[in-house]
């Protein structure tokens, strides 16, 4: 069964099975909810870290600096596509903006929408993720137009995004999950997240721009940083460098452990001359000694 029809019989059966035993919140289980307004909550307790270093842990919601504590910007060092490594800068203290902590009913609605099938949290997800962009303070970083209230660009899962300022890029998962899952979980929060930026002045687009080649395991499942990493090592690719290449990018993904996969993510975008922004993801796992 390839993954549209996979994607079609899940949702099939979930709304049979929802005739029968009316479904409860993906986080806490209360009746009649996809998600509860209490489980919402959970995802406006904003956790801040830094893309290009060591997690720093929560924070209330004010990024802090690089974690070299170097201001400015880093220059890639070479060039593609006509496109000089000097004219692409590389911010040097970009954040981790996440949702939500990774426990609780914020762990349970997570798996229950992305390795369950409960693509009715789509809609509740892509709200999360709204909600973020508007209150993490990540507009503020990004080159605005406040004159012009710009509409979301027509997106595609294959944008070409040419004439687009800013590029959302969900993480890649790993050909086995797209198979099992039989659907591209963070597409339509890319989406979302691209539509709240052009609400506020961003001319944004979502993009598919990199996958992933024979990632063993998932990261969340991966017990240290040196694990997640050599899990990574070499794997995530830029489908087409001449997309990304000059363009400002936003990484998205659901989880953040150390921070590894988002990093991975930015050493494969800079390594086709893009410029990363930022990262967002729905919720970050806490520190062992706050588990």
């Amino acid at each position: 069964m390839n993954g549209t029809l996979q994607s079609a019989a899940q949702t099939f059966w979930r709304g049979m099975l929802g005739l029968i035993l009316p479904r409860g919140c993906a986080g806490c289980d209360k009746p009649d909810e996809i998600l509860c307004s209490d489980c919402q909550s959970l995802f406006r307790r904003h956790t801040v870290l830094p893309l290009n270093g060591t997690p720093s842990g929560a924070s209330d919601g004010t990024p802090s600096g690089a974690s070299d504590g170097t201001p400015g910007a880093v220059t890639a060092p070479n060039a593609l596509n006509g496109i000089p490594s000097a004219a692409i800068q590389q911010p040097a203290c970009a954040m981790i903006y996440a949702a939500g902590t990774y426990q609780g009913h914020v762990r349970r609605a997570i798996l229950s929408w992305k390795d369950h099938g409960d693509t009715e949290c789509d809609k509740a997800f892509s709200q999360v993720c709204r909600q973020l962009v508007a209150g993490s303070g990540i507009i503020e970083t990004l080159q605005t137009k406040p004159q012009t209230l710009l509409q979301p660009m027509p997106q595609t899962e294959h944008q070409t995004g040419s004439q687009t300022q800013i590029l959302v890029v969900p993480a890649p998962s790993s050909p086995k999950s797209m198979r099992t899952r039989g659907r591209r979980h963070l597409w339509p929060l890319a989406k979302a997240t691209a539509a709240e930026l052009a609400a506020a002045g961003v001319e944004a687009c979502a993009v598919n721009a990199l996958r992933a080649r024979h990632v063993q395991g998932k990261a969340v499942e991966t017990h240290s940083a040196l694990g997640r990493a050599a899990r990574l090592d070499g794997q995530l690719e830029v489908n087409d460098p001449g997309l990304i290449a000059g363009k400002k990018v936003l990484i998205l993904d659901d989880i953040v452990t150390t921070g590894t996969t988002m990093r991975r993510c930015a050493e494969a975008i800079r390594g086709a001359r893009g410029s990363v922004v930022g990262g967002l993801a729905l919720a970050a796992v806490p520190p062992p000694a706050e588990r």
